[in-house]
Parts: structure tokens; C-alpha cells; sequence
């Protein structure tokens, strides 16, 4: 990494926008990077909009929020909408094929099956989340594989981590 990388993950409360901001941070302090985490969410929390910023770099992080994101990870059509006009020229988006429709620009896109994928698998959208961070991991290379699941395996509560690290599985091959 030779510059900070600015991520904006976004789309609407529910959908674990929040938790996987906060594993992508964690498994950038366990690459050894500085990274700022931060988020936002409308008054409902499910349903109403919801975005979570991650900064990474390896020199110290000057301005701790996104200004224009290198990586945009879309769960939704409106934050697809709402935060395509903020990205770099060339940026990397990567969004969730069950919700988002691809509107043609000048950006690098990956169409990751996330959703639809979780509900193959486990009968439900929960980990669409974790199925998207894998597929990030695996695409861009700005965290390791190893990193991420060291994120997962210290944040996600017992009973939940099994179906977590099945995800993440998911998400790195789907991306490979």
C-alpha cells in the first residue's frame, strides 16, 4: 500500500454495514496499518440509510472521515446512488448483484452475488456482510486473508462465528 486508501461501505440499516466497517478496520491494525474507523445511520436503524467509512494507510491518518473513496462497497441501490458521484476517477466498486443494478462510469466494477449467495447457503441475508468483505479481501489485496479472519474470529460473538467464517470462506472463493 503506498498511499491511504479511503473505503465507504454503504446501503441501508440491517445489513451489517456497521460490523463489517468495523472488521475491515480491525483486520487493517492487524495488517499493521493505521486505519480510522467511523459510521452513520439515519434515526431508524433498520431500513434507513447506513454508511461506514474505513481509512488505511501506513503512514499516520491526517483527515479521519472519506472525502472521495477509492473503494465503494454498494448493499443498496440508494447508497450505490448517493455515494457514486464521491469516488475516485478509476475507483473500485463492488456491489451486492440481489440489490444494486451497475450504471455504467468511468470505475473498476466487481458484481458480487452476496445476497443471493447467503441465502443459498444459510437461508438467510444475514451474512451477505461477511460474504462481501471475503470478496473485497480477495479482489482488491488492500488486507489479507489471514488479517480478516483474525477480525472475524475476535469480533464476531461465539455463536454466531461459525456461520461468520463459513461467509468469509464464501466470500474469498466467490472472488477467486
Amino acid at each position: 500500500m503506498h498511499k491511504v486508501i479511503q473505503v465507504r461501505l454503504a446501503g441501508f440499516g440491517g445489513q451489517g454495514v456497521v460490523l463489517a466497517g468495523m472488521l475491515l478496520a480491525t483486520a487493517g491494525v492487524k495488517e499493521g496499518l493505521e486505519v480510522a474507523n467511523s459510521n452513520s445511520y439515519g434515526a431508524q436503524a433498520r431500513g434507513s440509510a447506513c454508511k461506514a467509512e474505513v481509512v488505511l494507510g501506513k503512514d499516520p491518518i491526517i483527515f479521519p472521515h472519506v472525502l472521495t473513496s477509492d473503494i465503494l462497497i454498494a448493499f443498496s441501490q440508494e447508497a450505490y446512488e448517493l455515494f457514486l458521484p464521491d469516488m475516485v476517477e478509476g475507483g473500485t466498486i463492488l456491489f451486492d448483484s440481489y440489490h444494486v443494478t451497475r450504471r455504467e462510469t468511468g470505475h473498476s466494477y466487481y458484481e458480487v452475488p452476496a445476497t443471493q449467495t447467503a441465502l443459498e447457503a444459510f437461508k438467510t441475508p444475514q451474512p451477505a456482510n461477511i460474504i462481501m468483505l471475503g470478496a473485497l479481501t480477495v479482489m482488491t489485496g488492500i488486507i489479507s486473508e489471514a488479517s480478516m479472519t483474525i477480525a472475524v474470529r475476535e469480533n464476531v460473538p461465539p455463536r454466531f462465528l461459525d456461520i461468520n467464517l463459513k461467509a468469509l470462506s464464501l466470500g474469498f472463493d466467490l472472488a477467486k
